[in-house]
């Protein structure tokens, strides 16, 4: 990639975020005069830029909006929501195209179809008559034309809905079932799926981000399919087709080889062969799995896995009888039936899913990540270079002295004063090194408005976003865990929180719900604020969801407070919705947020009141970088907790300690908290020695008090954290490594993963 187009792709996302924050702000106000030349000037510059390096689609569907916007300035036309909805498909349109063109460096196959189906959709919204194609089929459905004999003939001479359904990436995280929602089409005639576009390699596959798109005819009528897919109406486009009637005999001469052809997934060129090397590499992956060394116990555990994953790859490749066959392997005596099950994998590797490609395809190599610094920054940091490279000087000159015997105090006076400046130094640069990487918050709000401009039309509740805090700076890894624990919560203040028009009303509050996300620092710290002032969390319901759910007995729900009950919505799959939707309902997203949050550090708080609104806060820290951690010594060694979960530190007398069968408490603050063993949560040896009190370690987690005794305190670290590797990385009860200034190694703890 040129450096030319490196800068192209970056100054298009710029292009298309002032794009999208300009086209919020005029849908909110339609007369404010800036928004619309904002709009226009930065559509008008990515249209130059496009047409620079001869993107037609691109710089046609660009200008289509151009042409839009012009209507809205001369007044010929009114900034409708149709008209705001076709214009944000547009820029979602172009950033997708942009993500393509930094790892391909071309526009999808289907650009000029997409272009021309935007352009009728613009046109459309501002009253003029929608163009079809040349063809039968209308704009953006021309696949229905390209359709082979086999799969028209099932809708033969009928007028039906053609269906395209393009999934989002991440629908996964918003509780989307791609297929399970196809599956439910009424009178479903024909389905296709197919990649979206070219598979990535193997080690760049995520299964977190749908890959899949859909294409299906169906009888009913488009209202009712309308119904079904309004949960993700910019996702599906539906048209009224006509499928002409085939020629007598025309079906039933269709030859063996042409039926092949013709059926789903073995037309899809390129994209299919991608999903048939897929496939092979996962069964010669598994072959490789089950011949690692291992106890006999280790390799039955390894053999039922690899058959797990076997099957389910067959079965999604359409080889049932090569799954029959897979299972006969499994199921007959042989001497070495652990080879004879990598032989069989190795031949159905080498079956109908190895598909040889005529030429190597090339790997997409991985999004280049781009830091923007302030130049102030970068001069500061060169600047303490240089005082560093001075004050490194004076050191040959104190060897050199100690070298001709100088005195040892003078010499000890002046090795002093070296470290003294060099110490200082390398402090500031430190500093400075961390503040090349703090970014403002306001690239995790940036798509806040838009989110709730959607969600809320979806809903059909009227909202109104106040966003303040940010010019707030964190570092980078941190805005990179913030940004899906903000998207969770801003969905679940309006699909649970924000009530009905008619409920608010009734209620004696503004028609229009308030929904504040505000960001500041405190105490070294990143402070984050999600509020509404919606019908606030029932902890009475949320106990009852709890203890029907088994996750309490009716007694302990019964002892909870009223903050120790809100925080039971963070538990695992609870959810105090009756329903599942595609934004909230399913019990994940609460526990997703906790979960982020910790793994960085923080914390999150709750607050909420029935009938007046609730507000979550996230507390994390400012850099992931260098971790503050209280250090304990535990069997001789050391080990680390985040400051931001320690609550305390006291000594505890023995008979303070309560015990019942094999559970230990303590009392703190008039409260009762668990007493733990940090020996026992690592199985090391008990300590023999008798003491008389031990030394108590007080931990948050979540809102759950825990009392920890380890063997002695350690003083707080401020350390660089190191990931575990290869097979420690299976070791979730640890955070990382650091090694000390005296040299010694400190283990960081994950508490909640140990219990």
């Amino acid at each position: 990639m040129s450096a030319l187009f490196e800068q192209f792709v970056l100054e298009s996302r710029e292009l298309l975020e002032a794009a999208g924050a300009a086209l919020l702000r005029l849908e909110r106000d339609p007369t404010d005069k800036a928004a619309v030349n904002d709009l226009f000037r930065a559509l008008h510059t990515l249209k130059g830029a496009t047409a620079l390096f001869d993107m037609a689609p691109f710089t046609r569907m660009v200008h289509a909006g151009e042409d839009a916007l012009m209507a809205v300035r001369d007044g010929r036309a009114a900034m409708t929501g149709d008209l705001a909805d076709r214009l944000l498909e547009l820029l979602d349109t172009g950033a997708a195209w942009v993500d393509g063109l930094e790892l391909s460096q071309s526009l999808p196959d289907d650009a000029d179809t997409r272009a021309r189906a935007l352009e009728a959709g613009l046109r459309a919204a501002l009253g003029g008559p929608s163009e079809t194609m040349d063809g039968g089929a209308p704009a953006g459905f021309a696949w229905v034309d390209d359709l082979p004999e086999a799969d028209r003939a099932k809708a033969a001479g009928r007028t039906v809905t053609a269906i395209a359904y393009d999934p989002a990436e991440d629908c996964f995280f918003a509780g989307d079932d791609p297929l399970d929602l196809c599956r439910r089409i009424p009178d479903l005639l024909l389905l296709r799926i197919e990649p979206a576009g070219a598979w990535p390699p193997l080690s760049d596959f995520d299964p977190y981000r749908c890959g899949l798109r859909f294409r299906a005819l169906s009888g009913a009528p488009k209202d009712e399919l309308t119904r079904l897919f309004r949960g993700v109406p910019d996702q599906v486009a539906l048209a009224t087709v006509a499928i002409p009637a085939l020629v007598a005999g025309t079906a039933s001469r269709a030859t063996p080889a042409s039926l092949a052809s013709a059926t789903p997934g073995a037309n899809l060129g390129a994209a299919n062969l991608a999903t048939a090397n897929l496939a092979t590499a996962m069964l010669r992956e598994q072959a490789r799995i089950l011949g690692l060394p291992g106890s006999d116990e280790e390799t039955a555990a390894r053999r039922a896995a690899v058959l797990r994953a076997a099957r389910n790859i067959l079965a999604a490749e359409g080889r049932g009888a090569e799954a029959a066959a897979l299972e006969r392997v499994a199921e007959e005596p042989s001497e070495d039936p652990v080879r004879a099950l990598i032989r069989c994998l190795e031949s159905l590797a080498d079956g109908p899913a190895a598909v040889t490609p005529a030429s190597p395809a090339v790997p997409a190599s991985p999004a280049r990540r781009a830091l923007r610094v302030d130049a102030e920054r970068m001069d500061r940091l060169m600047a303490l270079v240089a005082e560093l490279v001075v004050a490194k000087g004076s050191l040959p000159y104190l060897a050199r002295e100690a070298q001709e015997g100088r005195s040892a105090d003078a010499l000890a006076q002046g090795i002093k004063e070296a470290h003294g400046r060099i110490d200082s130094i390398v402090g500031d640069l430190q500093d400075a090194v961390l503040r090349l990487r703090l970014l403002p918050l306001s690239r995790v709000f940036d798509p806040l408005p838009r989110l709730v401009r959607d969600t809320a039309r979806r809903l059909g509740k009227p909202v109104e976003l106040h966003l303040s805090g940010g010019e707030t700076e964190a570092d980078k890894d941190i805005l990179d865990i913030l940004g899906e624990p903000l998207l969770h919560l801003v969905r679940n203040a309006l699909d649970h929180g924000v009530e009905t028009p008619e409920r608010r009303r009734a209620a004696g509050k503004p028609e229009v719900a308030a929904l504040r996300v505000q960001a500041f620092q405190d105490s070294g710290g990143v402070v984050v604020e999600v509020s509404d002032d919606g019908a606030g969390i029932d902890a009475a319901a949320v106990r009852r969801k709890a203890v029907s759910q088994g996750a309490l007995t009716a007694e302990q729900a019964a002892a909870l407070t009223e903050a120790e009950a809100l925080r039971l919505i963070f538990l695992p799959g609870l959810s105090t919705s009756d329903g599942v939707s595609d934004l909230s309902g399913r019990g994940v997203g609460m526990d997703a947020v906790r979960g982020a949050v910790e793994r960085a550090g923080g914390r999150v708080e709750v607050a909420s009141t029935p009938g007046v609104g609730t507000r979550f806060r996230l507390v994390l820290p400012l850099t992931m970088m260098v971790t503050r951690l209280v250090t304990v010594e535990t069997a001789g060694a050391l080990y680390g907790f985040p400051v931001t979960l320690v609550t305390g530190m006291r000594r505890v007398p023995q008979a303070a300690i309560r015990r019942m069968k094999h559970a230990e408490s303590v009392v703190v603050q008039d409260a009762v908290v668990p007493l733990l063993r940090l020996r026992r949560l690592l199985n090391l040896p008990e300590d023999e020695r008798k003491r008389g009190g031990e030394a108590v370690l007080l931990v948050d987690l979540g809102g759950q008090p825990v009392a920890l005794v380890v063997d002695a305190f350690r003083e707080r670290a401020e350390v660089v954290l190191k990931p575990m590797t290869g097979l420690l990385a299976r070791l979730r009860g640890y955070a990382g490594t650091a090694v000390l200034g005296d040299g010694r190694l400190l283990l960081a703890l994950n508490l909640r993963e140990l219990l």
